[in-house]
């Protein structure tokens, strides 16, 4: 035990005695009385001694110890103050004002890049890669899945590994610590190693031969353990943390990086689960349970009062998470209600104007910070305080200071094809009009007890303003688990390694259209769709045989139904319409690699009669190349927007099956080793910005000293008509057990009406 510092320490200095702790594991904690005591004043020892010169002896935690032999002791308030008189009671009743504070700050930027929005770099060092010191010429990539390294020193030079991931910076450059999002950024598993030694990747690379450039080559570890968190925390009192120094750097438990699992609910679209590996074989499939929890899969088992959504390219909101209850005044326009009981859902909450209704939700990205550490690097949640216009410079806490980035990400959302990648928030500056700072909860539907308010969360948005004025939701941010959710589909596709591409493309408009009436359009005669109980999902490819970008499809999958039987036309053919999104589509092949290039388009398609889901290899691939105007071999955007493509019967049914291993090596069952899949992603690739918060549950009590109460002291060295100095107060239970003890920096005089103040944060 030490002494009281006067010159450092608070005026009242408060423990809760181990009696106290024991007795908040029981669950009977619970103040009844204090005591007022001098215990450390010597009154008749020195004559006129300034007793507040004093030093007092901190409160232990041990005060008083109820658990055995030869433990258990009370050292209690030795000498107390009788509450009236000479003598008696010594015991008062304190007054409860218990309260609770919020305190803020702000968490280190954590992720793979430094810098802020329009402005990153890569970070290269040691503490993110395990080797940045080597560029690859690309005109060694001739389609094939094997490459060499050039070595060009930048920051780090580790062993490469097999199940290492290998990022690839194709900016035609490959300046260390480049970070440019108008080139394309592709992620790798190493699977073998030769002699040369020529690295194996998981799938082949795109053909650039033609245009002869390098790319920046960053190798990642294969898992977490490997380089970012290697240190396995220790109780405080582990020999090694209270000898800190000695074996440890200052931050030798602050992980840099965010994790991020991708799980999936159902397989994607072209895979034949009889030869490859589906949805319940990929990675991350342990975090389905999450996915559910969130609000994302069981359309039974809960509720949401904001949903999940994104906007079409044509600035129309198409739902993926149904919102319940959605407004009553709002009015539906089209029928276009997608199976699973969304008609009824529909009918009983119509959707708002221009509005329609998607798909469920297939996958979602989980970011989230799951790492090695004995420190609170968030808090206990984000902090979400709402800006204040009346009083600017208060900016501690706010929720606009929260933004995740992704600086390589190419986001058909953007007007222009930039280089600065895209940056999210909840509360995003420019937008006060719209209220997109808005608290939204996921209900339970099993347990009405949860629903008082519910499992709290804020949606995630760009800054790029639609037809509508509205910016693009993409996601959720749960502050309470510290999660970060990206639910728009095809952002987790460009996240995702196996997709091939760190571009996202849009969402067209798809409709009900009367066969032979598109000018131009050689869909067929005859109607896809007769009844309003078959429904049509429509998603759709690009692709460059040339340069052999083979990619994932488009991820956002709509459902459109058929007319309804009281229609004067049965049959309906669907019609697909794109706006105009497509920022980084080109057509300069051969000369840059600044976004990307396509000379073949398919509607990808699958009618489904009921309320089925459909077969991932029930898909069909049409291919419309034909109806476009092509420039040098190239599809421009101009050309996709200025057409109406229409999917009916004929073309429908003389289509192909579509297969995905047609573009993008899957991974086959039975497969063994390193090769990579949907959902192996386990680090977040961008950064995160926050500040955090605590609540402080003070706990309080008052204790109040009449005029004429506490004026004797049972200290035996005192003697009436001498001042008196108290230098404790003890609060304890109905049993006279002492809970809490608190110790005066000085002995405070006794003077008249006084009042003390016991304060404890939890």
């Amino acid at each position: 035990m030490a002494y009281i510092l006067k010159n450092t320490t608070g005026l009242i200095n408060t423990r809760v005695t181990d009696t106290g702790r024991q007795k908040m594991s029981e669950g009977n904690f619970n103040i009844a009385y204090f005591q007022i005591g001098d215990s450390e004043i010597c009154y008749n020892c020195i004559n006129g001694y300034d007793q507040t010169n004093n030093y007092i002896l901190e409160p232990n935690f041990n005060s008083q110890n109820s658990t055995r032999t030869p433990y258990s002791n009370k050292q209690n308030v030795k000498y107390p103050m009788y509450v009236q008189g000479v003598s008696g009671n010594t015991y008062g009743i304190p007054f409860m004002a218990s309260t609770f504070d919020s305190v803020y700050n702000t968490a280190a930027q954590r992720g793979f890049f430094s810098g802020s929005p329009n402005s990153w770099n890569v970070l290269t060092t040691t503490a993110y890669t395990i080797s940045s010191d080597y560029k690859v010429d690309t005109f060694s990539f001739a389609g094939g899945n094997q490459i060499s390294l050039v070595s060009d020193p930048c920051n780090a030079n580790g062993t490469i590994s097999v199940g290492d991931f290998i990022t690839l910076f194709i900016d035609e450059t490959a300046v260390c610590g480049d970070a440019l999002s108008c080139y394309p950024v592709l992620t790798f598993r190493i699977t073998g190693i030769t002699a040369g030694p020529v690295y194996e990747l998981d799938r082949n690379l795109p053909i650039l031969s033609t245009i002869g450039t390098y790319a920046r080559a960053l190798v990642y570890p294969s898992g977490m353990t490997v380089l970012y968190d290697t240190y396995t925390p220790q109780p405080h009192w582990y020999t090694d943390v209270i000898d800190f120094e000695s074996v440890c750097t200052t931050d030798a438990f602050d992980v840099d990086i965010w994790n991020m699992n991708i799980p999936w609910t159902e397989t994607p679209a072209g895979i034949n689960t009889a030869n490859y590996v589906g949805y319940d074989g990929f990675g991350s499939i342990q975090y389905i349970g999450t996915k559910d929890y969130l609000g994302y899969n069981s359309q039974s088992g809960q509720t949401d009062s904001g949903g999940a959504y994104y906007f079409n390219s044509f600035g129309e909101r198409v739902y993926t998470v149904i919102p319940l209850p959605l407004s009553t005044t709002d009015t539906t326009t089209s029928n276009i209600n997608g199976p699973g009981g969304r008609n009824s859902l529909v009918s009983q909450y119509p959707l708002p104007t221009g509005s329609t209704v998607g798909d469920i939700q297939k996958t979602i990205a989980i970011v989230h910070y799951t790492n090695n550490t004995i420190d609170y690097f968030y808090g206990e949640k984000f902090a979400t305080e709402p800006y204040d216009s009346t009083n600017p410079n208060n900016t501690q806490g706010l929720a606009r200071n929260f933004q995740v980035s992704l600086p390589w990400l190419s986001w058909h959302k953007s007007p222009t094809c930039t280089c600065s990648g895209q940056t999210f928030y909840i509360d995003p500056q420019g937008f006060d009009d719209f209220n997109l700072f808005q608290i939204n909860y996921v209900y339970s539907n099993r347990n009405e007890d949860m629903n008082d308010p519910g499992i709290r969360y804020y949606n995630l948005w760009d800054t790029n303003p639609n037809i509508n004025g509205f910016p693009n939701r993409v996601g959720k941010v749960f502050p309470d688990q510290k999660i970060i959710v990206f639910d728009d589909e095809e952002i987790v596709a460009a996240m995702s390694y196996k997709s091939n591409r760190s571009w996202t493309l849009p969402a067209p408009k798809i409709s009900l259209i009367t066969p032979n009436v598109c000018e131009g359009s050689t869909g067929g005669s005859t109607g896809v769709l007769s009844a309003d109980t078959e429904y049509l999902y429509v998603t759709y490819r690009l692709e460059d045989s040339g340069t052999t970008f083979n990619t994932l499809h488009c991820n956002y999958y709509q459902v459109i139904s058929g007319p309804s039987s009281g229609c004067s036309t049965t049959d309906q053919c669907v019609s697909v319409r794109f706006g105009n999104e497509f920022p980084c589509l080109h057509t300069n092949v051969g000369t840059t690699l600044s976004g990307f290039t396509a000379n073949r388009f398919s509607v990808i398609c699958q009618k489904v009669v009921g309320e089925s889901r459909p077969n991932p290899y029930g898909w069909k691939e049409i291919d419309f190349t034909s109806q476009l105007s092509l420039v040098g071999g190239q599809i421009s955007a101009s050309a996709l927007t200025s057409t109406t493509f229409v999917v009916c019967t004929e073309n429908y049914n003389s289509a192909p099956l579509y297969d995905l291993s047609n573009y993008i090596n899957l991974t086959q069952l039975g497969t063994t080793g390193s090769s990579l899949n949907f959902g192996d992603e386990y680090y977040f690739y961008g950064t995160i910005d926050t500040d955090i918060t605590a609540t402080i549950y003070e706990m309080k009590y008052l204790i109040n000293m009449g005029s004429n109460q506490y004026t004797y002291s049972s200290n035996p060295t005192w003697t009436p008509g001498q001042s008196i100095y108290f230098t404790e107060i003890g609060l304890y239970d109905s049993n006279k057990d002492l809970l809490v003890v608190s110790k005066f920096q000085s002995p405070v005089k006794r003077l008249g009406v006084q009042q003390a103040l016991v304060k404890f944060d939890f």
